[in-house]
């Protein structure tokens, strides 16, 4: 694993001799620590800095460089330079300019004594974490909030606009964390601090990437996705493949085996075996990829899987609540795969954001009254979602004039009445009502979504999905993850290229035929089975969670009954007794909405013991029960 970090006195004050002990902890955690520093400056990374001896111009990256071979002969390098040093010598050609010709996975600060200025860069989606904190006196930086947390300066009081996010599912925004005074840099942004001030800016936005269409779409395709696989995979031993039976595992396990097998290796793999949920066995799916050959399978038994148990692990290791739901059976894989002796992954994360689906296609479709192409078209994406095709072809059905105004007429004699469908628990209403005031809950996560307007495209549904604040989010919920395991997470459908190349299609490649995400299904014709590659749903996690709260009945219902927590402080109680009362009343028929407010609480409620130290509290049950 790696990491950096980096500690500037704005105040021109003497930098302190030693960091404190958690905070040295931290960074080391990742392994090695390389330091730099002067007087009123401190500068780490897990590989040695780059930049001159006098440090005029030094560089603290977290890197790993898909076109370095390009930059290298543009910047007339010698060919084993480091990313950091790449990435230092395209400052100094282009100064800030320089992330615009980067591509790959990166997070780094450059101090560049000769402007007066630090610059920073987080890459375009976010897969490298980068957090800072800025004051009058301090400016630091690093990809891990312990890191922060653990300076003085900062110290880890909760940022209730933070918790009160969470609590609601997710990020409203893509800089707040749970930590105050600790913000991340969004993805595809940079930012630049001088004595005048301090600018962050946006450096890459899907929007840029122009249409175009391509007769040659699949193929296109599948060459980017060839390379983007490769240079994830050709550096160093220990990599292996996450394959669970979905598309996008698949199609990069097959990938991966591509060319490998002339080598006299065959692929690790590994994958979830979950044959006991009922309606979900993936274990055919896997076999017939693995009948593909040039694999060497791990299969981990998920039966006893418990992700109560492993909660007061998960909150240590994500430093606080988290929204993942699957979380704890993506740590056993991680752990398994360091124990076999593999130190990075390759991991179809993104698939779905990269490829799209082409949800907005049915709008497209609607809105030009095609509505027999509609029809076929919503086949697929039902299958996607689980649900009848009616529910993903109705709202569409108000583009026609007549019905759109006979439901309105409908809908307003149902309110008259009483009679409105009572919906799913909102996320924002599980917060406290008084914390919600104090942070404009209601308004920051007021939907805004595109799908609101009656004339959006598949473009602007696919360019909505990867700029989502989740997306920089999950990268860093994983690489959290991963570094506890000691494992590293490669993404290739997260290559600039490949990500460029998807934006770039009109809706028919990404929706047709009643396949979604058809490019990529074209692409793979005859590299991937077809009961895998045409597969018209995916595996839906949500039923192991459901399986596993309800094990503690008694303890939960204590949990909202009495409060024993001290949740009350952030969580709206009448709420989460619905929430709760849905899930032990339903079972794994319960919608998602309850089952993961229900998940939040009692997340909430561990991270609270532990965090305060209650004696008796929500921890030491889940641990005893564990045990026992």
């Amino acid at each position: 694993m790696s990491g950096f970090a980096a500690l500037f006195r704005r105040d021109g004050a003497p930098m302190a001799e030693a960091l404190p002990d958690r905070a040295e902890a931290a960074l080391r955690a990742r392994g090695p620590c390389h330091w730099r520093r002067g007087r009123s400056w401190a500068m780490a990374a897990s590989a040695p800095l780059a930049g001159s001896a006098d440090a005029m111009a030094l560089v603290a990256a977290d890197a790993r460089l898909d076109n370095r071979r390009e930059l290298i002969a543009a910047l007339r390098l010698h060919p084993g330079s480091s990313d950091a040093e790449v990435i230092l010598a395209a400052y100094r050609r282009w100064e800030g300019d320089c992330v615009r010709r980067l591509a790959g996975d990166f997070a780094f600060v450059i101090r560049d004594d000769r402007r007066g200025a630090i610059f920073c860069a987080r890459d375009h989606f976010g897969v490298r974490p980068f957090y800072y904190a800025l004051d009058d006196k301090l400016f630091a930086a690093a990809g891990l909030t312990r890191f922060l947390t653990a300076l003085p300066a900062i110290g880890d009081a909760i940022d209730e606009q933070g918790l009160a996010d969470l609590l609601a599912g997710g990020y409203a925004d893509g800089a707040i964390t749970l930590h105050r005074g600790v913000r991340r840099l969004p993805p595809g942004h940079s930012l630049t601090l001088t004595e005048a001030g301090v600018w962050i800016a946006r450096y890459w936005h899907p929007r840029d990437v122009p249409v175009e269409e391509r007769a040659d779409a699949a193929e296109g395709f599948r060459a980017l996705f060839a390379e983007a696989v490769v240079r994830r995979r050709a550096r160093g031993d220990g990599v292996g493949v996450m394959l669970s039976g979905g598309l996008d595992s698949s199609a990069i396990a097959v990938q991966a085996t591509q060319g490998f097998a002339a080598t006299g290796r065959r692929m690790p793999s590994l994958s979830m075996m979950l044959d006991d949920t009922p309606g979900w066995n993936e274990r055919p799916f896997i076999e017939a990829v693995l009948d593909r050959g040039g694999f060497d399978p791990r299969f981990i038994d998920a039966a006893d899987h418990d992700p109560v148990a492993e909660l007061p692990a998960l909150l240590d290791e994500q430093e606080g609540p988290f929204v993942a739901y699957n979380a704890s059976l993506s740590r056993r894989l991680y752990r398994r795969a360091r124990a076999a002796g593999l130190t990075r992954l390759l991991d179809g994360h993104g698939g779905d954001e990269v490829v799209s689906h082409g949800l907005g296609r049915l709008n497209e479709l609607a809105a030009r009254g095609e509505w027999r192409r509609l029809w076929e078209e919503s086949a697929g994406i039902a299958g996607i979602y689980g649900v009848g095709r009616w529910s993903i072809l109705s709202p569409y059905l108000s583009h026609n004039r007549y019905v759109r105004l006979a439901r309105g007429r409908w809908d307003r004699i149902r309110a008259r009445l009483g009679r409105a469908d009572q919906g799913e628990i909102a996320g924002a209403s599980l917060v406290e009502p008084g914390l919600a005031a104090r942070v404009g809950l209601a308004e920051r996560h007021a939907d805004r979504s595109i799908k609101r307007s009656a004339r959006h495209s598949e473009r602007d549904v696919h360019i909505e999905l990867l700029t989502a604040p989740q997306q920089g989010y999950g990268f860093e919920v994983l690489d959290r993850m991963g570094a506890a395991a000691g494992v590293a997470g490669l993404y290739p459908f997260y290559d600039l290229r490949l990500v460029e190349y998807c934006l770039s299609l009109p809706s028919h490649h990404k929706l047709n035929h009643g396949l979604p995400r058809h490019v990529l299904r074209q692409a793979m014709a005859g590299l991937l089975p077809d009961p895998v590659r045409l597969r018209p749903d995916k595996y839906d996690f949500a039923p192991a969670l459901a399986d596993a709260l309800p094990r503690r009945r008694q303890a939960l219902a204590d949990l909202v009954g009495r409060d024993r927590a001290g949740i009350g402080r952030f969580v709206d109680m009448d709420a989460a007794r619905v929430a709760l009362g849905r899930l032990l009343d339903r079972g794994r028929a319960v919608d998602g909405a309850s089952l993961f407010a229900a998940w939040r609480v009692l997340m909430l409620a561990v991270w609270l013991d532990r965090r305060e130290r209650v004696s008796g509290g929500w921890s030491e049950i889940i641990e005893r029960e564990a045990a026992a």
